[in-house]
């Protein structure tokens, strides 16, 4: 599991993007919120079908989405 932090650094297409993204509280989803730079912040949380869901206006690319996506992934104990 996320101790609460985690920084975000990697490649997409050959432009680098970093950032980091946080545990906040939800008393209903396992939610984060994620900070990159040069867009604007958005939250992505896990629903209770186990389904990856983001921000209603996050406005980064696919890619970038699925990479921040994969990061949290491999934090999670395996079940």
């Amino acid at each position: 599991m996320l101790n609460n932090y985690l920084n975000l650094q990697f490649d997409l297409a050959g432009k680098p993007v970093s950032g980091f993204c946080m545990q906040i509280h939800d008393d209903f989803h396992e939610t984060y919120a994620v900070v990159l730079d040069g867009y604007h912040s958005f939250c992505v949380w896990l629903d209770g079908n186990a389904n990856w869901k983001s921000s209603k206006y996050a406005d980064v690319e696919p890619g970038i989405m699925e990479k921040v996506i994969l990061h949290l992934k491999a934090l999670r104990p395996a079940k």
